[in-house]
C-alpha cells in the first residue's frame, strides 16, 4: 500500500511509520517538525515538511495515487490549547477538514484519524464506550470532536473513515524534555534527574495507560481493512490506573526509594479526574487486544529512557 502518515514524526507517528515501513508499506511521512522530532526519520523515508495549520497546505501534498492517510498531525498539548485556541481549531479541525475533502477529490478511500480520549470529557462512567455522550470541556478536546464529526459528513461522500480514541499512550520515544504532555514521560524525566515529582491535581486521579507497540497494533489491523463497522473506536487498555499507583510502579522500575519526594498540586478545571476505556467494539471489530501491561511497558520504556537521558549527557 502507499499510505501518507501525517505528523509522522511524532511519538506515535514515528513508530507507525516505522512498522508500515517494516511491512513494506511505501510511506509519504508529512510533518512540520514544530514537536515533531527530525531523529524519528528513519534514514531514507520520502519526508515532506509541510504545515498543517496553513490553509494552502493541500497545494504543497504529494501528487500519486495513495491507498490511504494516517492522520496524526495536531497541536496536542492542553495548557497551549487553553492559551490559543484559535491556532488549536486550525491545526486540528481545520486540517483535518481540508485534508479529508483532497482525499476525496484525490480518490483515495482510507482515512485513519488520531482522536482522543478528552472528548468524551469528564464522563462519570468507566469503563466508557464510544456510545457514551461527548462533552469535551477543553478546546483541544473540542478540536479533536469536532474534527470526528467532519469526517462523519466525509463518509456521506465517500471516505471510509476510522477515527481511534486514543488514551493515554506511553512508551519509548516519548518526548522527555516536555513537560506539559505525557504524564508517564513527565513523571519519569523528573525521576531521572533525581528531582521532586510536582504532580498536577489529586493523586487518586485514574488514567487508562496503554503502550504504543499496541497502538499501532490498532492502526495497522484497521489499515487492512477496507472499512470498519463502526467510525470511531477506543484504543486503551482497558483498565484504569491511579497517578498514585503510576508512581509507585515508575520508582519501582528505576529502582528507587519507596518515599521518593512526590509534591501534590492544585489542579486543572478543564483536567479529566477519571477514565477508562471500554474496548469490547475494537477487540470484537479490528480482532485487536492490547498485548502489554503496564508494568512490562514501563520497563521497556525505563530501558529505552536510561540510554535516552545519558545519551544527552
Amino acid at each position: 500500500m502507499k499510505i501518507i502518515v501525517t505528523g509522522g514524526a511524532g511519538f506515535i507517528g514515528s513508530h507507525l511509520v516505522k512498522r508500515l515501513l517494516n511491512l513494506g508499506h511505501e510511506v509519504v511521512l508529512i510533518d512540520n517538525f514544530s514537536s515533531g522530532n527530525r531523529d524519528n526519520v528513519p534514514p531514507g523515508t520520502n519526508c515532506m515538511e509541510i504545515d498543517l495549520s496553513e490553509t494552502d497546505f493541500i497545494t504543497k501534498l504529494p501528487n500519486g495515487n495513495y491507498d490511504a492517510v494516517c492522520h496524526l498531525a495536531a497541536q496536542s498539548a492542553g495548557a497551549l490549547s487553553a492559551a490559543n485556541p484559535l491556532y488549536d481549531l486550525q491545526t486540528n479541525a481545520m486540517s483535518t477538514l481540508l485534508l479529508s475533502r483532497w482525499c476525496i477529490d484525490q480518490g483515495i478511500s482510507r482515512f485513519l484519524y488520531a482522536s482522543s480520549m478528552v472528548a468524551y470529557g469528564n464522563s462519570d462512567k468507566s469503563p466508557v464506550s464510544e456510545d457514551e455522550l461527548c462533552v469535551p470541556r477543553s478546546y483541544y478536546g473540542v478540536s479533536k470532536l469536532t474534527s470526528e464529526h467532519l469526517l462523519r459528513l466525509a463518509g456521506v461522500d465517500g471516505l471510509n473513515v476510522t477515527c481511534f480514541r486514543m488514551f493515554s499512550v506511553y512508551g519509548p520515544g516519548q518526548d522527555l524534555g516536555n513537560v506539559k504532555q505525557g504524564m508517564v514521560s513527565i513523571f519519569l524525566s523528573y525521576m531521572l534527574r533525581g528531582v521532586e515529582v510536582p504532580v498536577t491535581g489529586s493523586l487518586e486521579r485514574f488514567r487508562d495507560f496503554v503502550y504504543v507497540e499496541d497502538v499501532v497494533d490498532a492502526w495497522v489491523s484497521a489499515l487492512d481493512m477496507p472499512h470498519t463497522p463502526k467510525q470511531s473506536y477506543n484504543v486503551g487498555s482497558g483498565h484504569g490506573t491511579s497517578v498514585r499507583d503510576l508512581l509507585s510502579s515508575l520508582i519501582s522500575a528505576l529502582n528507587l526509594s519507596s518515599d521518593y519526594p512526590i509534591r501534590e498540586l492544585e489542579g486543572n478545571l478543564s483536567d479529566q479526574f477519571g477514565l477508562y476505556a471500554d474496548i469490547s467494539n475494537t477487540v470484537h471489530d479490528l480482532g485487536w487486544q492490547p498485548q502489554t501491561s503496564l508494568d512490562d511497558g514501563l520497563r521497556l520504556m525505563v530501558d529505552w529512557a536510561r540510554t535516552e537521558y545519558n545519551d544527552q549527557g
